[in-house]
């Protein structure tokens, strides 16, 4: 356990025994700096709704609606035994009401009657992350933010790989960095905590 780790406010039984289990299948879930950076940036920002792209086995939604008690999330998934651990999940922590799950592919779903958000969390399929930024911004609130994790995979993205169908992966990553430091009309950032993260906000 490292130092931060070791002064970070405990998660309740309910959250360590999600992550547990996500552990065991070899669910991926977003990392706890992640996580803390996060839940900041929605502190910061006030925001009151989120979308988050990925839901797997809800974790995310579950512990930032935890820690926000005004917190309403909206998650997309595609994959159908997530879907059904997460609504499981959710349902065990009665918060039904406050994390809608919303079914289907993030790039195929019809978004007409989806809304706006304070903050949208992409953390879906990588190589997909233009289409995925391009298709809900203008879901994004005036002067919302928009944060994409992964975005150093892993520290891959500047190393020499062998693998043809990983340097693909990378080469999609790399121009979704590239993509959106150069959107004038948002005001973005890599950080290079956890697996990389980037946070753009709207001008």
């Amino acid at each position: 356990m490292s130092y931060i780790d070791s002064i970070n406010r405990a998660r309740g039984q309910r959250l360590l025994a999600l992550e547990s289990k996500a552990k065991k299948d070899d669910v991926p879930i977003i990392l706890d700096e992640t996580y803390r950076f996060l839940s900041q940036i929605i502190r910061l920002r006030g925001a009151q709704t989120v979308l988050e792209l990925g839901t797997a086995i809800g974790y995310n939604a579950i512990r930032l609606c935890s820690d926000h008690p005004s917190l309403r999330v909206s998650t997309i998934e595609r994959d159908k035994t997530m879907i059904e651990a997460a609504r499981q999940n959710i349902a065990e922590i009665n918060m039904e009401s406050r994390i809608e799950l919303i079914e289907g592919d993030a790039l195929e779903i019809d978004t007409s009657t989806l809304g706006t958000f304070d903050l949208i969390f992409i953390d879906a399929a990588k190589a997909q992350n233009i289409k995925f930024f391009e298709k809900y911004e203008r879901h994004l609130n005036a002067q919302g933010v928009i944060v994409v994790d992964n975005v150093l995979f892993h520290d891959m993205i500047t190393k020499r790989i062998r693998s043809r169908n990983l340097r693909q992966l990378i080469r999609k990553i790399d121009a979704f960095n590239q993509y959106v430091m150069q959107r004038d009309d948002f005001d973005s950032a890599i950080h290079p905590l956890g697996d990389g993260v980037c946070v753009s906000i709207k001008r």
